[in-house]
C-alpha cells in the first residue's frame, strides 16, 4: 500500500474532485506530484496523497489556497492547532454576518407585505420606526439638492447598514414653523451600533404605502398629503408637521418605473 503511487485521475477520484483541480493544486504549488517514472509520467506517492487531503478538507471549510500553503508547512501540532482555532473565530463571524443577513432579507419581506395588503392606502401605525444615519445627508431647498458640508464616511463603520440602507427623505408640511430643513438621508430597517445611525421613533403615525411612478406624477404627494388631512379630521387626529419618505424599490413594469414608497407623517399624542 504505502509503495502505490497515483495518477492524478486516481486522486481526483478518492477525494470527489475534478482532475482539473488536482492540476490546479498542483499549478499554484500547493500539491505537487514527486515521483517521475521512466516514462516521465509523474504521480502522487502516500504523502503527497495525504497533503492532498489536508488541501481539500481545509478548501472544504473556507480556508483560502494561501492559508493552506502555510498549513502544510507547519512542522508541529501548537502552530496547525492555534492555525484552526483562528479559523474557528473567522467561521464564527461569518455565522453571525449570515444570521444578520437572513434577518435582514426576512425583516425586508415583512415591510414589503405592506404594499401588497394595502397599496396606496393609508394605515394607522403604532411604535413603528425608521433608522437613519446623520453622518449621510444632504439639504434639499424646493427642488435642489445641496451639500452644506463634505460627507465624511470616516465614522460610519457598519459597512453591512450602509450597502443595504434606502434612499431616505424628511421634510415639512407646508405652513409649519419647523427648525428642520428638508433632508435627505441614508435609511434603513435595521439597527446598527454605529454611534452616528439613529433610531426615528414613530410612536404614532399614519403611513402611506404609495407605489406608482413618483417623478411622473408631480401633484403625487399633494394628492397624498390631502387624503392624510381628511384621514387625520375623520378620526381626530393632529399631525406634528414633518415628514418621511423611505424609497425602497423600483422596477420597470411595461416599460414605466414604478417606485415603493413608504410615507410617515407623524401625529401628536393624544
Amino acid at each position: 500500500m504505502f509503495g502505490k503511487y497515483f495518477k492524478t485521475g486516481d486522486v481526483a477520484r478518492f477525494h470527489n474532485v475534478s482532475s482539473d483541480t488536482v492540476r490546479y493544486y498542483d499549478k499554484e504549488g500547493l500539491v505537487t506530484p514527486t515521483v517521475v517514472k521512466n516514462n516521465k509520467y509523474r504521480y502522487y506517492n502516500i504523502n503527497d496523497t495525504l497533503k492532498f487531503s489536508s488541501a481539500t478538507r481545509l478548501r472544504e471549510v473556507g480556508v483560502s489556497i494561501n492559508s493552506i500553503k502555510s498549513w502544510l508547512e507547519y512542522n508541529n501540532l501548537n502552530d496547525l492547532i492555534a492555525f484552526n482555532l483562528e479559523h474557528i473565530e473567522n467561521l464564527e463571524m461569518q455565522r453571525m454576518l449570515i444570521d444578520k443577513k437572513i434577518s435582514y432579507v426576512k425583516e425586508f419581506n415583512n415591510w414589503m407585505e405592506s404594499f401588497k395588503k394595502n397599496p396606496n392606502a393609508i394605515e394607522y401605525k403604532k411604535d413603528d420606526f425608521i433608522y437613519i444615519c446623520n453622518d449621510l445627508d444632504l439639504t434639499v431647498y424646493n427642488e435642489d439638492v445641496n451639500i452644506d458640508k463634505p460627507i465624511d464616511i470616516s465614522g460610519v463603520l457598519d459597512e453591512f447598514w450602509t450597502r443595504t440602507s434606502f434612499l431616505g427623505y424628511m421634510n415639512q408640511l407646508e405652513g409649519c414653523d419647523l427648525d428642520n430643513k428638508g433632508k435627505v438621508y441614508c435609511a434603513n430597517i435595521v439597527s446598527s451600533d454605529c454611534d452616528v445611525i439613529e433610531r426615528v421613533d414613530f410612536t404614532n403615525t399614519l403611513r402611506f404605502n404609495y407605489i406608482g411612478d413618483i417623478f411622473s406624477d408631480n401633484t403625487y404627494l399633494d394628492e397624498v398629503i390631502q387624503k392624510i388631512y381628511s384621514y387625520c379630521a375623520e378620526n381626530e387626529y393632529r399631525l406634528k408637521g414633518n415628514y418621511y419618505e423611505v424609497y425602497y424599490l423600483s422596477q420597470d413594469i411595461d416599460g414605466i418605473p414604478v417606485y415603493y414608497v413608504h410615507i410617515y407623517f407623524p401625529l401628536e399624542n393624544k
